[in-house]
């Protein structure tokens, strides 16, 4: 049986933290690819939990929490949950949608740091891939 929604889950883009710009841009993000993907949107509302997007580099740091039927992203990391962590560089593309976080682990650029549960990881890096065809006409710069 498929579970039809009436809207995707609402995401709001927290106010403070020392990386509130890459909080907003995960927001936007997130919040464009489930409404082009009913989907993601599906993925996203039976979800529950967090994941961190972590840049090492510059020391910043974005939780992603999955509410089922919200979603929110905070500029700075909360508690123990899996964490995706890069260079600044790979983490701007990947929160701007340039480059799937799933292609960026398999190169080695970026990191995973597992803890329990992993759905929140698996459901955010599917959340935050754009489709192919977005930047399909640009030669990508990686």
């Amino acid at each position: 049986m498929v579970r039809r929604l009436s809207a995707p889950p609402a995401v709001v883009a927290e106010e403070g933290g020392e990386a509130a710009g890459m909080a907003a841009m995960v927001a936007d993000l997130i919040e464009a690819n489930m409404a082009g993907s009913p989907r993601r949107a599906r993925a996203v509302s039976g979800t529950q939990g967090n994941v961190v997007l972590s840049a090492d580099d510059r020391g910043l740091s974005v939780t992603v929490s999955f509410h089922r039927e919200r979603v929110s992203v905070v500029g700075s990391s909360l508690g123990d949950a899996p964490v995706l962590a890069g260079s600044w560089m790979d983490m701007a593309r990947v929160c701007s949608g340039r480059c799937s976080p799933a292609r960026l682990v398999l190169r080695r650029r970026l990191r995973v740091r597992l803890r329990r549960p992993l759905r929140p990881l698996l459901v955010a890096a599917y959340v935050l891939k754009v489709p192919r065809s977005t930047y399909s006409k640009e030669k990508p710069s990686w």
